[in-house]
């Protein structure tokens, strides 16, 4: 009940008392005390009542409690854990939990066990012949969608069927907390962690490629990292790790002599008390395309400098090179990507509007033959201070 309604409802018992004063104020001696307070207050209460009547007041109640939030235990009860022997590992810690009470007054405990399919029970036996993770994320998104309940997973990780659960994990919305179940003992290892590749190349030149190695060990090793194009070796290195150095960036370029998709393996050797060798390798794939950049040298006149200009661009096997008349290369715009203007006179009047009409590239070069009055009318960044000097 608001506070406003509070006073209109003293303000209406104040009134009701004045009005029951007021009507029996000439009867003091005319009845006995006791029937005319009795008469007062009867009418006391019927005016409050008319009066309360009119306040309607509305009287809310309000409880509260506290909810506790589910905290799931989801068990792997699949047969791997039994070949692991990891059951007796499972159901200690499935006891510690249960056997925690300060865990048990903080949270709802709910109990799962999954194979194949999530199961709510509490009866382990380390019988499924299958195990499904990305099926226990999925079902537990629909039964706890409304709620806060993060998730207990004790498994060994080994799943057998399903979606790959470590992108199902990424769309889970509650918190989740492994406990993993096997053999923790760290073995030796190399592997290749990442590999940096760009997906095209141009023909007839080089790509690079950076190859991010890791070693998992103690002693000091020899092996050699390897690139391979079908069952040819295209690059190899000498390779030393030891427990100070554990990681090895290599960074190295391939020919790309022919075009189209070339597939490459990149291997690491292992060592012979390695056991995972499977992460030793990763394969890559890169497209060699044949794509020149036409670039058109335009001259109303032949110098020397323009063979020169020709000859140093096409160093570059990517770039072409046109050499070509102001009125000529009109038409010819679409086919070049780039516009070199030596010594522009007014004859480039209708090649330097379209170039600014289709916002092509250009830059010029000055010398003794350039108009520099046309370069000043129609270059609107440029402006050449003209001396007439010699």
């Amino acid at each position: 009940m608001s506070l406003e309604t509070i006073t209109y409802i003293i303000i209406s018992g104040i009134i009701a008392l004045l009005l029951a004063l007021f009507l029996y104020k000439d009867t003091r001696e005319s009845s006995s005390k006791r029937l005319r307070f009795t008469f007062i207050f009867l009418r006391f209460m019927t005016f409050f009542s008319v009066l309360l009547l009119i306040v309607n007041p509305k009287f809310n109640q309000v409880s509260y409690y506290n909810e506790k939030p589910d905290l799931i235990i989801a068990i792997d009860n699949s047969s791997s854990i039994t070949y692991l022997n990891q059951d007796k590992n499972s159901l200690k810690v499935l006891k510690n939990i249960m056997d925690n009470k300060p865990l048990r007054e903080k949270f709802n405990i709910d109990t799962y066990t999954f194979g194949s399919q999530l199961k709510p029970s509490d009866s382990i036996d380390f019988s499924d012949n299958e195990t499904n993770i990305d099926q226990v994320f999925k079902q537990l998104s629909q039964i706890y969608k409304n709620s806060i309940a993060p998730v207990l997973l004790i498994t060994d990780g080994n799943q057998t069927l399903g979606n790959d659960y470590e992108y199902t994990a990424k769309t889970f919305k509650q918190p989740i907390y492994p406990i993993i179940l096997g053999d923790t003992v760290s073995y030796i290892d190399l592997r290749i962690q990442q590999l940096n590749i760009n997906k095209y190349a141009f023909l007839k030149n080089r790509f690079p490629v950076e190859c991010i190695l890791v070693y998992n060990g103690n002693n000091t090793v020899h092996t050699n990292f390897e690139v391979y194009s079908g069952n040819s070796k295209v690059y190899s290195e000498p390779i030393t790790f030891s427990s100070t150095q554990n990681s090895k960036t290599i960074q190295f370029t391939l020919p790309s002599n022919k075009v189209g998709v070339f597939s490459y393996k990149a291997i690491i050797n292992p060592i012979d008390s390695e056991k995972n060798t499977i992460n030793n390798s990763k394969s890559f794939a890169v497209e060699v395309i044949d794509q020149k950049t036409n670039i058109a040298i335009v001259s109303n006149f032949s110098h020397p400098d323009i063979g020169a200009f020709k000859k140093s661009i096409e160093r570059n096997e990517q770039q072409k090179v046109t050499i070509i008349k102001p009125l000529e290369v009109i038409n010819q715009i679409n086919d070049f990507q780039l516009f070199i203007l030596y010594q522009p006179n007014e004859n480039f009047i209708k090649l330097m509007d379209a170039l600014t009409l289709e916002n092509k590239n250009k830059f010029i070069i000055a010398g003794a033959e350039t108009d520099l009055n046309f370069l000043n009318a129609v270059a609107s960044s440029y402006d050449h201070e003209i001396t007439h000097q010699t």
